[in-house]
């Protein structure tokens, strides 16, 4: 896949993945009201802060690298990513009133978009 196909594919994830919480925000809020949709809101920001992270930081870099230090980059980047979620879990059970059923449904949901991404894509092969 060329970078300028990889980046708009990429792209394209994240832009779903803010629409998932869009969607999961407002829906929450309809039916189960703000609280609860602050929790979705903050879970489903939970999964794809760091998404945006790794995909601004480690995505993209120079093409002069050699595949080994491609894999290496990819590892640090998935291991600063877990670090950002635990860190953004942790602040966020500090805050007052966060509903956990809510919260992890909007982290799920976030997470659910990338994983369908990469099955659709799987499928098109």
């Amino acid at each position: 896949m060329g970078a300028k196909k990889l980046f708009f594919a990429v792209k394209r994830v994240l832009l779903m993945q803010l629409l998932a919480i869009a969607v999961v925000g407002a829906f929450t809020w309809a039916f189960f009201g703000l609280l609860a949709a602050r929790s979705a809101l903050l879970g489903g920001l939970t999964a794809f802060l760091p998404n945006l992270y790794f995909a601004t930081k480690f995505g993209f870099s120079d093409r002069t690298r050699t595949a080994k230090e491609i894999v290496r980059s990819f590892y640090i980047g998935e291991v600063i990513k877990i670090i950002i979620t635990a860190g953004l879990f942790i602040l966020i059970f500090q805050l007052p009133n966060i509903l956990f059923l809510p919260l992890f449904a909007g982290f799920i949901s976030v997470l659910m978009v990338f994983w369908c991404a990469l099955l659709m894509r799987e499928s098109e092969r």
